[in-house]
């Protein structure tokens, strides 16, 4: 079976290790960054001493997390879309890989990145909807998944509305992984 293919921004990449997420992303998902999500990710992250980004580096070099290399885009409505928006390199980039490598699922976080990806209707999720989602499918129990949404709350800069109701979501979920 193919893997979905996923491309991540660095907020969602770090958020996800830091929940405890990155082993089941890469089990379920292809997952592909581009060179500037790496060095946000893990370069900056080392110069920082942060134990995501090795663990984060772990992964690109077990390559369960490809690095990807992006090109411009042709000019046209999506880069000319793209140049107006107040978006960081690596949610760019993000994008721009998302749009090159077809892919079916972009990672993002940031309020900016997320108004882009609707702007320029790709399919995205944010980590708590990938938390909801894999406790759905059991791929995490529902103690696992409310932790890591506590991380991820904790982590991230989730609008407390957006939290409770991927909170509710879990709590209504019966059994979990055994």
């Amino acid at each position: 079976m193919t893997k979905l293919l996923v491309i991540s921004d660095s907020s969602s990449l770090i958020i996800g290790t830091k929940a405890g997420l990155l082993d089941a992303m890469c089990e379920e998902f292809r997952v592909e960054i581009p060179e500037k999500v790496f060095e946000e990710t893990v370069v900056a992250g080392k110069e920082l001493q942060k134990i995501d980004a090795l663990k984060i580096e772990e992964a690109i070099e077990e390559n369960k997390v490809v690095v990807k290399k992006t090109k411009p885009l042709k000019e046209g409505k999506v880069a000319k879309q793209l140049s107006q928006l107040n978006l960081d390199e690596g949610e760019m980039d993000a994008i721009k890989l998302y749009i090159q490598a077809n892919a079916k699922l972009l990672l993002a976080d940031d309020r900016q990145a997320i108004n882009a990806a609707k702007l320029l209707e790709i399919n995205w999720a944010t980590i708590p909807d990938i938390i909801v989602g894999f406790a759905e499918r059991k791929k995490i129990s529902k103690e696992e998944a409310l932790e890591a949404l506590k991380i991820a709350q904790r982590e991230g800069r989730y609008k407390l509305d957006f939290v409770i109701k991927a909170f509710n979501k879990i709590e209504k979920l019966k059994g979990g992984k055994k």
